[in-house]
């Protein structure tokens, strides 16, 4: 963990202020102590994307929760997907096969 200090020396372009805003809209959640903040490796990332997006694309500071939320959402589908894939993986051959050739058949309709 590092704190806030280092974490304004790792980005040349971040302002103080502006990490405190995202910190105030929830963009970023550091760890809080006695002495301030404490920024752990994904918080570190996550800035790396606000400073990417704000700074060399332009995007607004209210247009980050936004797209950030759309990140998460993304990385939870990919997590849930590579869980599926290995639940899959641990099927029988057949069970695999007829799984395969049901998703390769392009989209089932359901009768609820």
């Amino acid at each position: 963990m590092i704190r806030e200090t280092e974490l304004i020396a790792q980005f040349t372009s971040l302002e103080r202020q502006v990490l405190l805003i995202w910190i105030a809209e929830g963009v970023i959640a550091p760890h809080r102590d006695e002495q301030g903040y404490l920024f752990d490796q994904i918080d570190t990332s996550r800035v790396a994307l606000c400073c990417d997006l704000h700074y060399r694309m332009g995007l607004e500071h209210a247009s980050l929760p936004i797209i950030l939320s759309l990140v998460d959402q993304l990385h939870d589908a990919r997590h849930h997907l590579r869980r599926l894939t290995r639940a899959v993986a641990d099927q029988p051959d057949a069970v695999q096969q007829d799984i395969t050739r049901r998703f390769s058949s392009g989209p089932q309709t359901t009768s609820d």
